[in-house]
C-alpha cells in the first residue's frame, strides 16, 4: 500500500468510512491532505507526497508540470518551487482548486513522461508554464535560461510551444527568449 491514497480506494478495499474518520482525527495515524486523498502518516507531507496527492485529486489525465516537472525531469538548480503544486487536466475535468494546487485545464495536453512512475509535461511545456505563473520576471528569466543552457531545451522550440499556447503571462518570457535567440547566434 501507498502512503497516498484516495478515500475511495480504502472504502473499496473494504476499510469502513468511520475507521477513515477516527484515524484521520487530530493525533491520530492519517491525515486528509486534499478533499478525498489522504497521507497514511501523521507526519507533514513531503513535497513527493504532495505531488502524488495532487494528481490523486485531480483525477484521470492531470499531468504535473511547472517546476516540480522540471525537476523530474532532472533541471537544477531552480528558484524553490510555488508553493502549490501545477497540474495541468483535461478540459472536461470539473474540480475545484483546492489552496495547495493550480489545477490548470488544458485543450492543448502536452506529451506525457513518465517520471518516477508520476506523469510529467515535457521539458518545454513543463519551462513555459513554470514561467508564466511565476509573479518574478528575474526567476522567469532564470527557468528558462537554465532549460536552454542545459540543453533541456532550446529556444526554438521554447518559442513554438508560447506561440501555439495561452498568451496569458507571456510577455516576460517572450522578451526573454528574444534576449537568449539573439545572444546565441
Amino acid at each position: 500500500m501507498t502512503d497516498v491514497i484516495k478515500t475511495a480506494e480504502l472504502k473499496a478495499a473494504g476499510v469502513p468510512g468511520y475507521v477513515i474518520d477516527l484515524k484521520c482525527r487530530p493525533g491520530g495515524p492519517w491525515q486528509r491532505i486534499l478533499p478525498g486523498v489522504l497521507l497514511l502518516s501523521p507526519a507533514p507531507p513531503t513535497r513527493a507526497q504532495r505531488v502524488r496527492a495532487a494528481l490523486a485529486y485531480a483525477g484521470e489525465g492531470a499531468v504535473v508540470t511547472g517546476v516540480d516537472a522540471l525537476r523530474a525531469h532532472g533541471l537544477t538548480p531552480l528558484p524553490h518551487p510555488h508553493p502549490k503544486i501545477h497540474l495541468l487536466s483535461p478540459p472536461a475535468t470539473r474540480r475545484a482548486n483546492p489552496d495547495q494546487v493550480i489545477l490548470e485545464r488544458t485543450t492543448r495536453p502536452p506529451e506525457v513522461v513518465l517520471r518516477d512512475g508520476l506523469p510529467v509535461a515535457e521539458p518545454t511545456r513543463a519551462a513555459l508554464d513554470a514561467a508564466r505563473h511565476d509573479p518574478n520576471p528575474l526567476r522567469q528569466h532564470h527557468m528558462l535560461a537554465t532549460a536552454v543552457s542545459t540543453g533541456l531545451c532550446t529556444v526554438a522550440g521554447l518559442t513554438a510551444e508560447l506561440n501555439a499556447g495561452s498568451k496569458r503571462g507571456s510577455a516576460t518570457p517572450r522578451s526573454t527568449l528574444k534576449l537568449l535567440a539573439a545572444l546565441l547566434r
